[in-house]
């Protein structure tokens, strides 16, 4: 069987992506690393459909076809960072089969050609696809979202997958700027604490875990504010209902920061 034929029986995967700090692009991590290694072991997609953290709307917005820019939305890092181009291109077909699927779903749609990649989406597709060859989508992350919401959203997208799209979600497990430590620094118990819920909920394979995100142990001390962790969810609705998730990887950056990699099935 060829890979061509192979690729029209499976599914490609719905997966979470941490993002991590800007500088992941440039430097020699663990999570840099299985990043640049992702498309060695994964089915390459026809499209990738990407809704990071970092594109807040009201409402839900998706790119406009054509080329994406490259969105620098940090500043007082190193100039190599600023001098990245990630060309990817968001193809007129695949933009109109996802706005179509989306609107079919019930949900209102925009179309935005100012927004592009932010560093949420860029850096992590950067690393594992650094050729840019494969058409991108984006998709804005609603104010107001819950886990529930995210999670039929995802549901919603999940037929894209045995068309080829490669479905993400990016943000982080544990994100709290302000209890950072020096890069190799251990995780304290607080963050590693909160992936070990986080890992129970995944595995017990329903959303209803995630209703109260307050009540999860020292939740606010890992998310000051919630939309880090909201894309995981959309990752997770477009998955399969009946696998068990994979971690895929898992290593922490200046302590707080969980870099957790996960693949929901395919």
């Amino acid at each position: 069987m060829n890979g061509a034929s192979e690729m029209q029986e499976a599914k490609t995967p719905s997966v979470f992506f941490a993002h991590g700090a800007p500088t992941l692009a440039l430097e020699d991590t663990a999570a840099s690393r299985f990043l640049k290694s992702f498309a060695d072991v994964t089915p390459t997609p026809e499209a990738i459909v990407i809704l990071s953290a970092h594109w807040e709307t009201p409402g839900l917005r998706l790119s406009a076809p054509g080329r994406l820019r490259t969105y620098h939305d940090f500043q007082g890092f190193p100039k190599a960072l600023y001098d990245i181009d990630y060309p990817a291109i968001a193809d007129e077909d695949q933009v109109d089969e996802v706005a179509r699927l989306l609107e079919n779903q019930g949900h209102d749609v925009i179309l935005d050609s100012e927004w592009g990649l932010d560093h949420g989406a860029w850096v992590p597709l950067s690393l594992a696809y650094p050729e840019a060859d494969i058409p991108v989508i984006a998709l804005s992350l609603p104010f107001g979202s819950t886990p529930a919401t995210l999670f039929k959203l995802g549901r919603d997208l999940a037929p894209l997958k045995t068309k080829g799209y490669l479905i993400v979600g990016s943000g982080s497990t544990t994100h709290n700027l302000r209890r950072i430590s020096p890069q190799g620094s251990p995780a304290p118990d607080w963050v590693s604490g909160f992936d070990n819920w986080l890992d129970q909920g995944l595995e017990a394979g329903s959303i209803e875990y995630f209703e109260d995100l307050e009540a999860a142990p020292d939740f606010r001390k890992n998310h000051p504010t919630e939309e880090h962790l909201l894309p995981l969810f959309f990752a997770f609705g477009a998955g399969e209902p009946k696998t068990k998730p994979k971690l895929l990887h898992r290593s922490y950056e200046y302590g707080s920061i969980s870099m957790s990699y996960f693949d929901f099935g395919t």
